[in-house]
């Protein structure tokens, strides 16, 4: 069983939001405090939309978008 992943970039303030993505179902790969986002990668099937809503009720979440450069040949078989 092949399991897709795709990488999103989550904009945010604050301290809340890395704690959060840590405690989700997501695979967290980088935060930057300083600059204010974290790459996490993500279930293909679950979709974009699935990770918003569950990002929506953080407090000092900004948005979220696909990673520009995310390769897709580069899943794991």
């Amino acid at each position: 069983m092949q399991i897709e992943r795709v990488a999103y970039i989550v904009d945010f303030r604050g301290k809340e939001v890395p704690k959060k993505l840590e405690k989700m179902d997501i695979h967290v790969a980088y935060i930057s405090k300083k600059a204010n986002y974290a790459v996490v990668y993500f279930d293909k099937v679950k979709g974009e939309k699935v990770l918003l809503s569950q990002l929506q009720n953080i407090k000092g979440f900004i948005g979220v978008y696909p990673s520009l450069f995310f390769n897709e040949e580069a899943n794991i078989k």
